[in-house]
Parts: structure tokens; C-alpha cells; sequence
């Protein structure tokens, strides 16, 4: 009788202990997730501002990749952004950012996704006295996200 009662009790125990253990995962996993995004973000950001200052030529704004106008892995070799430089044209791959490894989501092992959704521009005039100044910019902008859930997890950024 004392071995039904000790079951029972351990029973209840794991049935109230179980949910909560399940749902602290889940919510480790979203803070996981969302510090990983914000990571990939801060990551092209610096690299972005770092070419800002090399770059050069007709437009002296680097531009996020055409090839980004779909998504892509995060881990993939393709470039994320293109300046110019000394008259050639240079790319910053994924690979230079983020080596090896870049975080993958806790959400099944997956990479995240980037997409551009609108190139930087700049637009210069030039006042009767022929200074020239910049009459239009357009920041660069851009989306990553989590594969598993878009909707929740995504950022769009500025550059």
C-alpha cells in the first residue's frame, strides 16, 4: 500500500513538473534564437561599416548582393556585400564573416536565412558655386529570420 502511495505521489510530481520543463525549454530555445539573430546582425553591420570606409568609385556605397534578392543560407560562401575599390570590384562572402561555424538555429539544427530587400544609393548635386553635396541616401536594407518559424523570428536591419 505505502509502494501505491509513494507512486502516486512521485506520479503527480512529474506530472506537474514535466509541462513546465517543456515549456522553459522551448522559451531557452526562443531566447537562444533571437540572440543568435541579433548576433548575424551585429556581424554584417561591422563588416558593412567596415567596407563603408574603403569603398570608392561612381557610387561610394557598398552594396548588399543582388544574389541576396532570394534567400540564402546563412552558412553559404555567397557574398553579402560589394564595393568598390581602386577600381576593382571586392565582395565580403558569408565565410569571412563568420569562419566555419556561423550560429544555427536550436530549432532543429538549421541555418538561418538572409534575403536583401533594398540596395543602398546615394545621389550627389552640385550648387552654382560647384560644391558638391549628397541630395539623396537610401540605406541598404535587409532580412534574417529562422527557417522554423519566419514569422516570429525575424529582423530587418539597416546598413
Amino acid at each position: 500500500m505505502e509502494l501505491i502511495v509513494s507512486m502516486s505521489i512521485m506520479g503527480t510530481l512529474a506530472a506537474l513538473a514535466i509541462p513546465y520543463y517543456l515549456e522553459q525549454q522551448a522559451q531557452s530555445k526562443t531566447v537562444k534564437t533571437v540572440d543568435n539573430l541579433n548576433t548575424i546582425a551585429s556581424v554584417i553591420k561591422v563588416h558593412y561599416d567596415s567596407v563603408v570606409s574603403r569603398a570608392s568609385g561612381a557610387n561610394p556605397v557598398p552594396q548588399v548582393d543582388a544574389y541576396l534578392s532570394s534567400a540564402q543560407d546563412i552558412k553559404d560562401s555567397t557574398a553579402v556585400i560589394t564595393y568598390e575599390f581602386n577600381g576593382s570590384t571586392h565582395t565580403v562572402k558569408f565565410g569571412d564573416m563568420f569562419g566555419k561555424k556561423p550560429p544555427v538555429s536550436p530549432f532543429g539544427d538549421q541555418p538561418y536565412q538572409i534575403q536583401s530587400e533594398q540596395n543602398a544609393s546615394i545621389t550627389f548635386g552640385q550648387n552654382a558655386a560647384g560644391t558638391v553635396y549628397i541630395t539623396s541616401f537610401t540605406p541598404a536594407r535587409i532580412k534574417i529570420w529562422d527557417v522554423q518559424d519566419s514569422s516570429l523570428f525575424n529582423i530587418k536591419m539597416k546598413l
